[in-house]
C-alpha cells in the first residue's frame, strides 16, 4: 500500500498567519446535502467574508463515484455559488471522481473539499491541460487495442513532434513537447509557486515533466481519478470551473498552482510504502541504462533473485500471501533509510536485467532490493506531524488495502483510487538539472 501525505503549513516571521486552508468532508448519501455541509464547515472556519481579495479563492473537490451522474454534473456550479455566498468572493473549482474519499474519520464514500483563500502576495492559478496542448497518450497503446489513422486523433496530430535520436540522451530524459496553458505560462515568477495540486487521467508523465521544467521549486501532487464509464459514460470525470464557466472533461489534467511571493509556506511531504516486504538481499547496481538495470554485483548473485521469488517472504508465511507484483527499492547506499520504490515492469532477473517503472535515470553504484506486497498489512498508524490547524492532504492507492488513519482531530482531505497518485518533489536550489 503506497500513500502520500502533504502538510501545507503557513508561517511568517514573528507570528502565525491566519488560517488560509480549510478541509471539509461529508459522507451524506445525497451529494447536494454533502456539498451544503462542507460549505458550512468552510464558512465557519473562514469566519469573515473577503472584501478586497487580490486573487479568487479555490476549492479542490474529490467526490466518490457512489453518486448519480446528474448530481455530479451539477456539483461544480453548486459549489461555486455556495462558496461565493459563504465567503464573499469568487471561487474556482477543480477536482475529480474517486473510489473513496479520505476524511478525518478514515475512508468512506462521500465528498472531500480543500478550500484555500489567498491573501496579499498570494495567488491561485487554476488550469486545464488536455490533448490540444500536445499531451500524448503514452499509455493508450495496449495489447488487444487497434488504432487506425482514421480513428486515432493522436497519430495525425503528434507523429511529427515525437522525436528521439539514439545516443543523444536516455529515453527517460527525452524532450517533452507539451506546452503548458496560458494560465501557467503567464505566471511572472515561477519560483514563487510552491505547490501544484491536480487531478488527472492516467496520462500524467508528460505533464509532470513540463511542470518540473516550469516550476522546479514547487511540489507537484496529483490524484489519478477513478474511471467512470459506468457512472456517466465518461472514461474519467474531471471537474473544473473558473471565470464564471463550468466544465467537465473526460481526459486531461485539472488543477491549481499556488503562488506565494512572501515565501511563507512550508510543505512537509511524507511518502510511505506500507505492506511491502523484502524478497532479496540489497544488491549494488553495476551497470544500467535509463530505467533498466543491466547488471548487478557479483554476477551469479543475480540468480539469487529467482530463488528469492520462489520462496515466500518470511513476514507472510505462504506464497499466496503476496499479490504477485514485483517492486524494486532503490537506495543510494546499502544501509540508507530513505529510498524510492518502483514497480518492476519487465526484464530478466536471472541475467540481472530489470526494467523499472520510472522516468528517473538509475545510477551505477546505487543499490536495489526486490520487494513484494503482502496481504497481511500492519494496522494503520496515525501520521506524524499532523496539525489540527492546518489540513493534511492524503492520497493513496485503492484495491483492497486500507489507508492509514489520520491523527485524531486533524483536518484531512484526500482520496484513494486504483490509479493511485503522482508526486514530484521540489528540486534543490543548487540542482544542475
Amino acid at each position: 500500500m503506497l500513500r502520500h501525505i502533504l502538510h501545507p503549513v503557513s508561517t511568517a516571521a514573528g507570528h502565525t498567519r491566519r488560517q488560509l486552508w480549510v478541509a471539509a468532508s461529508s459522507a451524506d448519501t445525497c451529494l447536494a446535502a454533502a456539498a451544503s455541509q462542507c460549505t458550512k464547515t468552510i464558512a465557519a472556519a473562514v469566519r469573515q467574508k473577503a472584501r478586497d481579495a487580490a486573487s479568487p479563492a479555490t476549492c479542490f473537490a474529490l467526490v466518490s463515484q457512489t453518486y448519480s451522474a446528474a448530481e455530479i454534473d451539477r456539483l461544480s456550479a453548486s459549489l461555486t455559488q455556495q462558496l461565493a455566498h459563504a465567503t464573499g468572493q469568487h471561487c474556482s473549482i477543480s477536482g475529480t471522481i474517486v473510489d473513496q474519499i479520505i476524511g478525518s474519520r478514515g475512508t468512506a464514500a462521500g465528498l472531500s473539499l480543500l478550500f484555500h483563500r489567498p491573501e496579499r502576495g498570494q495567488s491561485n492559478h487554476p488550469f486545464y491541460i488536455g490533448d490540444q496542448h500536445g499531451r500524448q497518450r503514452l499509455r493508450e497503446v495496449a495489447v488487444g487495442r487497434w488504432h487506425t489513422a482514421a480513428t486515432d486523433r493522436f497519430k495525425t496530430q503528434q507523429a511529427a513532434t515525437t522525436t528521439w535520436q539514439p545516443g543523444s540522451s536516455s529515453v527517460t530524459r527525452a524532450a517533452s513537447h507539451l506546452e503548458l496553458p496560458p494560465e501557467l505560462q503567464a505566471i511572472n515568477d515561477p519560483s514563487a509557486v510552491h505547490l501544484v495540486l491536480f487531478a488527472a487521467d492516467k496520462e500524467t508523465r508528460q505533464v509532470l515533466d513540463a511542470l518540473d521544467a516550469r516550476f522546479p521549486r514547487a511540489a507537484k501532487l496529483g490524484i489519478v481519478g477513478a474511471q467512470t464509464p459506468f457512472v456517466n459514460g465518461r472514461e474519467f470525470t474531471l471537474l473544473a470551473s473558473s471565470n464564471g464557466g463550468n466544465a467537465i472533461y473526460e481526459s486531461g489534467v485539472v488543477g491549481v498552482a499556488f503562488s506565494d511571493a512572501t515565501g511563507g509556506h512550508e510543505l512537509v511531504p511524507q511518502v510511505t510504502y506500507r505492506g511491502l516486504v523484502p524478497v532479496s538481499d540489497v544488491l549494488r547496481i553495476e551497470r544500467c541504462k535509463g530505467n533498466v538495470v543491466l547488471e548487478l554485483e557479483h554476477g551469479d548473485r543475480a540468480h539469487s533473485l529467482i530463488a528469492a521469488l520462489r520462496r515466500p517472504p518470511t513476514e507472510t508465511g505462504s506464497a499466496t500471501d503476496t499479490d504477485g507484483r514485483l517492486f524494486a527499492r532503490v537506495l543510494r547506499t546499502r544501509d540508507a533509510h530513505a529510498a524510492l520504490v518502483f514497480q518492476v515492469t519487465g526484464g530478466n532477473p536471472a541475467k540481472g536485467g530489470l526494467a523499472l517503472d520510472t522516468l528517473r535515470d538509475l545510477s551505477p553504484g546505487s543499490f536495489v532490493q526486490l520487494m513484494m506486497l503482502s496481504r497481511h498489512q500492519p494496522e494503520p498508524q496515525p501520521s506524524a506531524g499532523a496539525s489540527g490547524t492546518q489540513p493534511q492532504i492524503h492520497f493513496g492507492v485503492a484495491g483492497g488495502c486500507r489507508v492509514a488513519c489520520p491523527r485524531a482531530g486533524a483536518q484531512v482531505v484526500g482520496a484513494a483510487t486504483e490509479g493511485g497518485f503522482c508526486y514530484g518533489g521540489p528540486m534543490p536550489v543548487d540542482s544542475p538539472t
